[in-house]
């Protein structure tokens, strides 16, 4: 069976109940858009897996492009 980590929770799961929210970070490193995004995995059972992706940062810093 594959399973992953949730980068939220931290917790190991089954490949079908983990999501992954992707976030373009290009503009950070004055990049063109589109030449590098983040892809935060998280559980898409647990409501606060999902209500935190959006915003979890996994380069630290700021997402929103800071």
């Amino acid at each position: 069976m594959i399973t992953w980590k949730c980068h939220i929770c931290g917790e190991e799961r089954p490949d079908h109940l983990i999501g992954v929210h992707v976030t373009d970070v290009s503009s950070r490193y004055g990049l063109r858009e589109g030449t590098m995004k983040m892809n935060v995995r998280y559980c898409i059972d647990n409501p606060e897996c999902v209500k935190k992706a959006p915003d979890f940062d996994l380069l630290g810093g700021d997402k929103r492009g800071g």
